[in-house]
């Protein structure tokens, strides 16, 4: 033993300034909402003695917050650079704008990295273009993080959009996705170059269920009475079928005005829409859209619900879901499509006695026939409501957990590639 400190293992992440994120980069705070899967890990990696951690932040559409580079220091994370989007040709030309920002991005990370030198390079896939260049350009430990597979990934698989195939074919150490039923086990071996390693897991969740009491006095608090409660958590874009779920409650409470008490936890572009659909059918009193809310207040409504809904088009398996599972809700679901494929590890993972299932192609007059035979049959809910806890005990991770391992796969990845990793990149003059 020298008594020499170890050296620590660079790591430089390429991240999306993702909605949730961007508050918090723009107040030079770090208050983190959503994407937990992301910035989890990054805290788990900036508070881990053995990584040095490099944060790039690149902004992917027009936002005056971020009008140009900016470097800063936020906690639990450490140093940060922040790459804005370039709106120099104005908003009809979007386009072009977004292809001039991706390609001074991709010139000032590869400018980063060979100042930084990373052992370790972990890219989400909008940052897929620098990533695919440092691995292509020698870098063998570049990891990919995807969130899903999204229908720009199908129409990859399926021989289109031919850049992005060869940028994907890189070859990159290894590929990290998250499992929320859009099948990007069956997807991902399509896109990737055959030699890369490929992981896909569920995300953690730190959600408990509310117990008899807590129950009562979160809905008291929220203004819900014995009436079933009926919950929707998510971002309102037309992806996660919101307007769909709103046209089946007003369906179901159309023919049973006192059958259910409904809430709509979230915000995002077709709020509006929602809330004015709402309105003309005359059910404010029974359909409350609340907005996003901070992560404490979201469990005490998806703790207080009886019954929770998702119709998610892109898959079943999110963050919100998870966590309505860990929460001890009843479960609708939308049915699976074999033929994309989707949701069918949805279904192998949470089974017919937790989650009824409703016909995604026969929206919303299915969803609502399913939710009128629940509303009416309280001990059919229990039943399940007792099933999902039970499932989510031994299904789902806490955060803490699935990081240390995250981190800890990265380590591995890091180690194996240490010769080579940094070797082909050029010094920076």
């Amino acid at each position: 033993m020298n008594g020499r400190q170890k050296a620590p293992m660079r790591v430089l992440s390429l991240v999306r300034a993702f909605g949730g994120l961007k508050p918090s980069l723009a107040a030079g705070k770090w208050e983190p909402a959503g994407v937990p899967a992301i910035y989890r890990l990054l805290e788990g990696l900036g508070g881990d003695p053995e990584v040095e951690l490099l944060n790039v932040f690149a902004v992917k559409e027009n936002d005056a917050r971020f009008p140009r580079v900016h470097r800063l220091s936020l906690p639990r994370i450490g140093d940060a650079i922040i790459l804005p989007y370039r709106n120099w040709l104005g908003s009809r030309l979007r386009r072009a704008n977004t292809a001039i920002t991706e390609l001074e991005a991709a010139c000032r990370i590869l400018a980063i990295a060979a100042r930084f030198r990373p052992h370790l390079v972990y890219a989400t896939y909008a940052n897929i273009l620098p990533a695919a260049l440092l691995a292509r350009l020698g870098h063998r430990g570049v990891v990919l993080r995807f969130m899903g597979i999204m229908p720009h990934h199908r129409e990859i698989a399926a021989g289109g959009l031919p850049p992005f195939r060869w940028l994907l074919r890189s070859p990159f150490a290894h590929a990290v996705c998250t499992e929320e039923g859009s099948g990007p086990s069956v997807v991902l071996p399509k896109l990737l170059d055959p030699n890369t390693p490929l992981t896909v897991r569920l995300n953690g969740c730190d959600m408990t269920a509310l117990s008899e009491p807590e129950r009562r006095a979160a809905r008291a608090a929220n203004g819900f009475g014995a009436r079933p409660l009926i919950a929707f958590v998510g971002r309102l874009e037309p992806y996660k079928g919101c307007l769909e779920f709103i046209d089946a409650v007003l369906m179901l409470l159309s023919d049973s005005p006192d059958c259910a008490d409904v809430v709509v936890v979230g915000d995002g572009p077709l709020r509006a829409a929602m809330e004015a659909r709402v309105r003309q059918a005359g059910q404010l009193a029974r359909v409350h859209i609340v907005g996003s809310q901070p992560h404490d207040q979201v469990r005490n409504y998806v703790g207080a619900a009886d019954i929770y809904v998702s119709t998610n088009m892109y898959g079943n398996l999110s963050n919100a879901n998870l966590e309505a599972l860990a929460a001890g809700a009843c479960l609708v679901l939308p049915s699976s499509d074999p033929a994309v494929p989707l949701d069918t590890t949805t279904d192998a993972l949470i089974p017919a006695d937790v989650a009824l299932r409703y016909e995604r192609a026969q929206l919303p007059g299915s969803l609502a026939g399913a939710l009128r035979g629940l509303v009416t049959a309280p001990e059919e809910v229990a039943r399940r409501r007792a099933n999902a806890a039970a499932l989510a005990k031994r299904l789902i991770k806490p955060w803490a957990q699935s990081v240390a391992e995250d981190v800890g796969l990265l380590k591995s990845i890091a180690r194996r590639h240490a010769v080579s990793a940094t070797a082909a990149l050029p010094t920076a003059s």
